[in-house]
């Protein structure tokens, strides 16, 4: 029987090893790398192409969210657990958007941790029940903004610069237009702050606007 190949990344080199040295004591698993650094990371990946990725978030020249992200585009067969001390819910938001199959906060037991290895090369999804009736939410969220969106794109007065906006960009768009900050943009549509500011630089770039205030009166604007 073939083994499952696992990377694991992470800063701490006594969570690295000792994380290797769980994993080498069960026989369906062999450790094919161990990185410290989000770029290692993707390097080792390419290298490997591993099955599973064990990831932790805040890492030296890249974070794992963002090393998450950069896997899945270029392997998306390849799993992304994401085992980390943060329980920040916009942190597991951010995991799921890139694409992860999973979060566990550091210090869960190691036959959790094996089992939720498992769910995830089943192809299943395992992420803290705390957050399950907010992603029903969301889930809501971006169903009623795509009603939104094709109901725009009928309109004969349509805009054609909204066609290169992406759907969550369109949502921000509806919150900044409410007068909302980026914080609050970024709670309701479970992001971190810095996020919402990437995304706002670009939606700026599209619509050929200078900033927040032209933004706000180009909405204005374009619905009359």
């Amino acid at each position: 029987m073939s083994q499952t190949t696992i990377l694991i990344a992470d800063d701490q080199p006594l969570i690295r090893d000792g994380l290797a040295a769980i994993l080498s004591m069960e026989e369906a698993y062999t450790v094919v790398a161990t990185t410290s650094d989000g770029l290692s990371t993707i390097e080792q990946v390419q290298l490997h192409q591993p099955q599973l990725v064990l990831m932790d978030i805040h890492m030296p020249k890249l974070d794992g969210l963002e090393a998450t992200k950069r896997i899945k585009a270029e392997f998306p067969d390849t799993k992304v657990l994401i085992l980390t001390t943060f329980e920040d819910e916009s942190y597991i938001w951010e995991a799921i958007r890139h694409g992860a199959s999973g979060y566990l906060v550091k210090g869960v037991e190691t036959r959790k941790i094996l089992s939720t290895i498992q769910v995830c090369l089943d192809g299943g999804i395992t992420y803290p029940i705390s957050i399950q009736p907010r992603l029903v939410q969301a889930l809501h969220i971006s169903e009623e903004c795509d009603e939104r969106i094709s109901k725009e794109l009928e309109d004969p007065q349509h805009d054609a610069r909204w066609d290169g906006l992406s759907t969550q960009e369109r949502n921000i768009l509806t919150h900044l237009k409410q007068g909302k900050s980026n914080q609050a943009i970024a709670s309701e549509l479970f992001l971190t702050t810095g996020t919402v500011k990437n995304y706002l630089s670009a939606i700026y770039k599209k619509l050929n606007v200078s900033g927040r205030a032209e933004t706000i009166a180009y909405l204005y604007g374009n619905d009359e």
